[in-house]
């Protein structure tokens, strides 16, 4: 049977008590398949976070690498430098006096 008032509409269906256990069921259901969606997609996006991680690592360490070499090329070109003017300074003293 059916009831109509203005404030509300009654129905044995929407009232059923074994209605409100399925559908806090299927609810929760469908929160554990989500939690568990999420918990794939995360620990998807932590591998992915972790590669990324390791690529930038090996790449910061190549550079590190670079950059010592080039210390390492300019310290001997600095010192090659260094003798080369000393003795362009040698060679111009003796004909300048």
């Amino acid at each position: 049977m059916y009831t109509y008032n203005s404030k509300c509409v009654s129905s044995p269906l929407l009232s059923s008590p074994t209605r409100k256990m399925k559908s806090n069921r299927v609810r929760k259901h469908i929160q554990v398949r989500l939690h568990r969606f999420n918990r794939r997609i995360n620990e998807k996006m932590k591998q992915e976070m972790e590669f990324k991680n390791l690529k930038l690592y090996m790449e910061n360490m190549n550079i590190l690498k670079e950059n010592a070499e080039l210390w390492k090329k300019a310290i001997q070109l600095r010192e090659e430098n260094t003798i080369l003017l000393s003795k362009l300074v040698k060679n111009i003293k003796p004909s300048g006096s």
